[in-house]
């Protein structure tokens, strides 16, 4: 079976931003036969012209200027599901550098051509993707469907026939078996490829499948043989990376994660694992530049997201948290609020539902939290999610972990809580922000366990009519959290029925004190419940001259 590639009845779109190349490149493309050969200068523009008419060759510069780059275009045809089966993507560079080269290569483009190429290697390339493409047809249209059971079988039907593709056909098959957890199969087809040949992929293939059957040791001597012979083999530092993280082996996964960064630091998801290792071994100053290239990778991306500059501006926050010197605690918590004055007109925010002013007042009200200024801080939180916490709304899934972090800063324990055990699968946070959440909760714990014993004591010598007791356990509870609207209304209660019980009582500490609770609670959106209680107590310490 052989497949031709005539150029004549082919669609061509050439996305580039300099002129000389696109005219040097189309004169090849003509000469070649191509009639149909379509222009575009920036990333957005080619990827509308695809939309509206895919095309069956795309050839694309790396570097556009402002816009999306050569790999974004092809990472967002495939993410949005747009790339056809039919078409070929070539990535054209004149950089040959390690890193954007293995970036370019990473999501697996047709091909990949080097400024300048000659009319003949245009062809020859052309020629030879456009045959597998063809070959292969059965194949590529169920890969695009994501339909792994047909791809499979389809993948066998070129084995078993010894095709030319045959050894591309069973890596994918294997590739496949371990994305869908069938590991036996793919421990077979490993098997009967070690007795015919030594590929570096198969055993890359092999170190996959023992990762995934949890023998990690034996995946390990497997990669480091591969990295000796092969050290620019990105896959197999990736998974030497997991190799380590499973045996719980942090700081040298840390080490394979900052040296496959260092040759292929393109990608979201590998920046994103380098920032995990690095949180969990301590290193929050690597975590926090680890999220920081990811803001500016996803900046122009498919995945674009006002996520990205939140994990960002909680990567310093949680930097400056643990942080040992007041010099290191500035020095984040500036590094902070400048970032986000860049990020006033930053196009993550422009295409999200939060606004500027509300990710701003966040931000500074958990600086105000974390620097003990605690009224401050409950104030800005409260115009910006005040309503929501009083009437039990769901609150923006981009700003929750720092509500909720700053509902445990001031004490609002009951609060905070709720907000974190709340199930939505619109509200579900990605890994990195929940895994600095679950810290952030773990820290608090103690605190709250203490503030609840205290605080429960409290409600049941009051409801036993101990008037003097509660008020003694409501204070130790507001030592514990002194911004708790709840426990503040507790206290104004009690006293309120302690000068009740007791008229001949001393009021003056009682006064100052139950002016404090209704300073906590001044200005606060409160449940209806509590804003009932607030308003009759309002009246009842008037009248016993409490306030």
């Amino acid at each position: 079976m052989d497949k031709t590639l005539e150029l004549n009845d082919k669609r061509v779109l050439l996305i580039d931003d300099q002129k000389p190349f696109q005219v040097m490149l189309k004169g090849l493309l003509l000469n070649l036969g191509a009639k149909d050969v379509q222009i575009k200068t920036t990333g957005e523009a080619g990827i509308a012209a695809y939309i509206k008419n895919p095309h069956d060759i795309l050839l694309v510069d790396y570097n556009l200027g402002r816009g999306r780059n050569g790999r974004q275009v092809l990472e967002e045809l495939q993410v949005r599901g747009l790339m056809k089966e039919h078409t070929l993507f070539f990535i054209i560079t004149g950089d040959n550098t390690r890193p954007m080269v293995l970036s370019a290569l990473e999501l697996q483009p047709d091909d990949y051509l080097m400024k300048p190429f000659s009319h003949r290697v245009l062809r020859s390339r052309l020629m030879r993707a456009y045959k597998r493409r063809m070959w292969l047809k059965d194949v590529f249209k169920a890969l695009t469907k994501h339909d792994y059971e047909a791809c499979i079988s389809a993948c066998q039907k070129h084995i078993q026939s010894n095709s030319r593709y045959s050894n591309y056909c069973r890596k994918l098959q294997i590739e496949l078996y371990n994305k869908t957890g069938q590991l036996d199969k793919a421990e077979i087809a490993i098997k009967d490829l070690l007795e015919e040949n030594s590929h570096s992929w198969v055993f890359l293939k092999l170190a996959e499948t023992r990762l995934l059957q949890n023998s990690p040791e034996e995946a390990l001597n497997i990669l480091n043989h591969i990295i000796k012979r092969m050290p620019n083999a990105i896959e197999a530092h990736d998974l030497k990376t997991e190799c380590y993280l499973q045996q719980q082996q942090l700081e040298e996964a840390l080490e394979s994660a900052r040296d496959a960064i260092t040759m292929a630091p393109f990608s979201i998801e590998r920046q994103t694992k380098l920032a995990h290792i690095a949180r969990d071994n301590g290193d929050f100053d690597i975590a926090k530049q680890a999220m920081n290239n990811v803001l500016q990778i996803a900046r122009k991306s498919v995945f674009r997201n006002a996520q990205h500059l939140c994990n960002y501006l909680r990567s310093i926050l949680d930097a400056a948290e643990h942080s040992d010197t007041p010099q290191q605690i500035s020095k984040y918590q500036t590094e902070a609020t400048m970032e986000l004055q860049r990020a006033r007109y930053d196009e993550h925010l422009l295409h999200a539902d939060i606004s500027f002013e509300d990710l701003e007042a966040i931000l500074l009200s958990r600086i105000d939290s974390f620097n003990g200024r605690l009224r401050e801080a409950q104030q800005r939180l409260n115009e910006v999610v005040g309503e929501n916490l009083a009437t039990n709304q769901p609150i923006n899934k981009d700003l929750l972990p720092d509500v909720i972090a700053i509902l445990l800063d001031v004490g609002e324990y009951e609060k905070a809580n709720a907000l974190a055990a709340y199930k939505d699968d619109n509200l579900l946070l990605d890994s990195y922000t929940t895994k600095i959440l679950q810290a952030r909760l773990a820290a608090a714990q103690k605190q709250q366990d203490a503030f609840f014993k205290v605080h429960k004591a409290g409600a049941e010598a009051y409801q036993e009519g101990h008037y003097s007791r509660a008020l003694e356990l409501f204070r130790e509870a507001m030592e514990v959290a002194p911004m708790n609207s709840g426990a503040a209304l507790n206290f104004i209660q009690a006293a309120v029925r302690f000068i009740e019980e007791t008229p001949n009582a001393e009021r003056k500490l009682l006064k100052k004190e139950c002016d404090q609770c209704f300073k906590v609670l001044e200005g606060l959106q409160l449940s209806s419940s509590h804003s009932n209680r607030y308003e009759r107590l309002l009246g009842q310490t008037e009248a016993l001259e409490l306030r």
